[in-house]
């Protein structure tokens, strides 16, 4: 049985989220259409659909972390032409339509909710070991109710340390615009500055 979305699976940016619940989606999808009789052309149709929303999200993910500067961007650039190619393979190598189901069923268990578990999750825990409130506590990246995916920007802050850009949640883009709150780059122990929004 595949997991369902949960709010522990976030890595609170409201775009990339709601494309790991649509993947989610899908994958549930697939998970169904496994277990009952379908025609190839309705399996041909979601591992269509699966494909292109995953190539999609693949790289909105990596245009995400290269805006940060996430330093394993080209391992984990690496992990996502794999699971491409596994994909490719797939459709390759069909021998009938259970071995289809099959074949989907293993792609969207093994690559793609392992990945976004265990992958895409070191992304958000690199981002918010970036900063501490100036009292040197943690700081939450929890998405405030006033974000809508849709309409989500992504507030960069940068500091002293050379090319580094913190990503911050809009929660915390407000406590230092409205209040005056200051965060702190844990590695070079400076305050973070406001460099722009990006859509």
């Amino acid at each position: 049985m595949l997991p369902k979305w949960d709010d522990s699976f976030s890595v609170h940016n409201a775009k990339i989220d709601k494309q790991h619940k649509k993947l989610f989606e899908l994958a549930a999808k697939v998970e169904m259409v496994s277990d009952k009789a379908v025609s190839k052309n309705d399996v041909k149709d979601l591992l269509a659909e699966f494909f292109n929303y995953m190539k999609d999200h693949f790289n909105d993910e990596e245009k995400y972390m290269h805006l940060i500067n996430y330093p394993e961007l080209e391992a984990h650039r690496k992990i996502h032409k794999e699971i491409i190619q596994t994909m490719i393979n797939l459709i390759k190598d069909i021998k009938s339509t259970n071995d289809l189901k099959e074949k989907l069923y293993i792609v969207a268990k093994k690559w793609l909710l392992e990945h976004i578990l265990y992958e895409d999750m070191k992304v958000q825990k690199w981002r918010s070991a970036g900063i501490s409130d100036d009292g040197g506590g943690e700081v939450s990246f929890e998405l405030s109710e006033d974000e809508d995916a849709d309409k989500a920007q992504i507030y960069l802050y940068i500091c002293d340390c050379e090319g580094k850009i913190h990503d911050v949640p809009y929660a915390i883009h407000q406590k230092m615009e409205l209040q005056g709150k200051k965060f702190i780059c844990k590695n070079c122990k400076q305050a973070i500055r406001f460099h722009k929004i990006q859509s």
